[in-house]
């Protein structure tokens, strides 16, 4: 991040706010800020730009005290974009209007992974409010590997629920945890014909599909924020390495790609 964040600095004129992906771009695999990337965000902040955490992440969990409260610049992840866009906090950390799943799609997708022999082996996981719910299926033994490795990014550790105890109206998104990437191309084909209801398929990461509200994306929230502070997108600069970061990246006037993307 800090070779790219360097040539922006040579821009001109230079962005006014910067959103980034966490994941791949602002983190290190470990899941922490290298020396050298938490020296640019003070620079950028200094010099008046606004820093901004845009990613598929919760809010929640091990690594906003470990990341976001970690620099002052992140400010607790106020102002911040969470959830692939679907949960959003301006910088007095306010939570912008909050985008669910219709609960038909959530039902659907809970109904199929539980009950068909094809998602056997898979793992599913729902985000609510500030948590991840692991909602333990049909090769428990197996999906436990599933969430373990899940757990390891960093996020909000799923907690265990039971499928009747899942507040299908309450979704922000629902990640099928596949294990690698050719179950998830098997899968990705048999999942698309639940998500008519008003979903979509993205990815961040290899082996991790996540279903998300239609129409709700980083780039949505993300403009939401600018909105709000009367900026356009040709003031803005986004960074990101995964096909869920491509809405942000398209629109911005500027943008960059991590050479892991």
């Amino acid at each position: 991040m800090l070779a790219l964040l360097t040539a922006i600095a040579a821009l001109a004129p230079a962005p006014r706010v910067v959103f980034t992906d966490c994941d791949g771009t602002m983190l290190r695999p470990d899941h922490t800020l290298s020396p050298a990337t938490t020296a640019m965000l003070h620079t950028l902040h200094n010099s008046g730009v606004r820093v901004v955490p845009s990613t598929g992440r919760a809010r929640a969990g091990p690594w906003t005290e470990a990341v976001l409260a970690a620099h002052p610049v992140l400010r607790r992840g106020s102002p911040g974009v969470y959830i692939n866009g679907c949960s959003a906090f301006t910088e007095d950390g306010e939570a912008l209007a909050s985008t669910y799943l219709p609960e038909a799609v959530a039902l659907d997708v809970l109904r199929w992974w539980s009950t068909s022999t094809d998602a056997a082996g898979s793992g599913l996981v729902a985000y609510v409010g500030g948590e991840a719910l692991y909602i333990p299926g049909q090769s428990v033994e197996g999906e436990a590997a599933l969430v373990a490795a899940l757990g390891t990014l960093g996020d909000s550790p799923p907690r265990v629920v039971a499928a009747e105890c899942l507040p299908a109206a309450e979704v922000f998104k629902m990640i099928l945890l596949c294990g690698d990437d050719a179950a998830a191309a098997r899968l990705r084909p048999l999942l698309r014909p639940l998500l008519a209801g008003g979903a979509a398929l993205t990815q961040a990461i290899p082996g991790y599909l996540e279903i998300v509200p239609q129409g709700a994306t980083k780039a949505t929230a993300c403009g939401a924020l600018l909105s709000r502070w009367g900026l356009r997108w040709e003031e803005a600069l986004a960074i990101g390495d995964g096909a869920n970061d491509l809405p942000m990246l398209r629109v911005a006037s500027t943008s960059g790609a991590m050479g892991n993307a």
